[in-house]
């Protein structure tokens, strides 16, 4: 039915290569190519005849920025099929499973690709161990089986009826509870995600050996002074803190309250008691948003990078890593992955 399958995967600790893995070696016969997708992509060649996967996490209840943009570097569709398979963030808690909440990072893909002249064909949540370091530890090797088990049972099931000919589309009450949360998914996509990238921070562990910029696949970490600095085009992937082999990337919750205090100055009533209302009271509210937004990201821009001279003082990066709640937590690598399988280090 298909010539081959041409898989792409976003993923920064394993989970959606997995998925992505999972459903090509169910599809036997079928010469496979899995590409990771990274800010710059590898130039692939899509056939009439290809049947194309695409495998990410759910970010902010949508599919994330950089999904988005691979969507538009493809090539037209031109009636090429499809099968989406986002990934969730799913848990377990006193062998109790709760599922991950993906919104509409399926359906709102599935629009795209119908726009590019793309046939999709299926379109499945697939929840995988939550990696999210930055908020929680990572998940017990029991919990994490019982989860990937579980995905994997349902990769291969979605596998099966796509070869037989069918499709398979689901999520359609998380999909109407995403386009309810839309407002939440449009801030996190236009704000949210850009501060979160700001948490990061390197404790006095870190010997500058720069592998988390290597592998960053948004190329969003530089190095400075030695130490990784987050940009704003991270897209909280994990990988950098998952994979740091002194375990020194951290999440501190003082950075937090820090960029809370000086993002929410509301800077309307500074302009408005320094200029007056003659000219400022006579803008539309659109604008003064705008001008809101654009004083936190350059106040929160300004306020790391003035941070990150700080921490290159050894003892106050001490001090704020003993502060982290991450430097407690379990880190997280999808099972049987390593970063050679997803991340290129050249």
């Amino acid at each position: 039915m298909y010539a081959k399958i041409t898989a792409f995967f976003m993923s920064g600790t394993g989970n959606s290569y997995k998925v992505a893995k999972w459903f090509s070696e169910s599809m036997e016969g079928l010469h496979t190519g899995l590409y990771q997708i990274r800010e710059q992509q590898t130039t692939v060649t899509v056939g009439d005849n290809d049947l194309l996967v695409f495998s990410y996490p759910t970010h902010g209840f949508t599919a994330p920025w950089l999904m988005i943009k691979h969507i538009f570097r493809l090539p037209e569709g031109n009636g090429a099929h499809a099968v989406l398979l986002p990934t969730r963030a799913g848990t377990r808690i006193l062998g109790l499973s709760l599922p991950g909440m993906e919104g509409t990072a399926g359906y709102l893909i599935a629009g795209l690709l119908w726009l590019r002249g793309y046939k999709v064909r299926g379109v499945a949540a697939i929840d995988m161990p939550s990696n999210w370091t930055a908020l929680h530890w990572g998940l017990s090797d029991k919990n994490v089986k019982v989860i990937v088990d579980r995905g994997e049972q349902k990769v291969k099931r979605i596998a099966q009826t796509i070869a037989s000919g069918r499709s398979f589309y689901n999520g359609f009450i998380p999909l109407v509870l995403g386009v309810l949360l839309a407002g939440v998914s449009f801030g996190y996509l236009i704000i949210g995600q850009m501060l979160l990238a700001k948490l990061f921070f390197a404790s006095d562990k870190c010997n500058g050996c720069s592998l988390c910029k290597q592998i960053c696949p948004k190329q969003s970490i530089q190095m400075i002074g030695n130490k990784p600095y987050w940009t704003y085009s991270c897209d909280s992937c994990m990988a950098c803190m998952n994979f740091c082999p002194q375990k020194a990337i951290q999440v501190s919750p003082f950075t937090l309250f820090l960029y809370t205090y000086v993002g929410t100055i509301p800077v309307h009533f500074w302009i408005s008691g320094n200029l007056g209302w003659s000219f400022t009271g006579q803008l539309p509210r659109s604008i003064w948003c705008l001008i809101q937004y654009v004083y936190i990201l350059s106040s929160v821009a300004l306020t790391y990078r003035l941070l990150h001279h700080v921490l290159r003082i050894r003892p106050l990066a001490a001090l704020l890593s003993a502060l982290s709640h991450t430097k407690y937590f379990r880190r997280y690598k999808s099972p049987g992955v390593s970063l050679g399988n997803i991340h290129r280090t050249d």
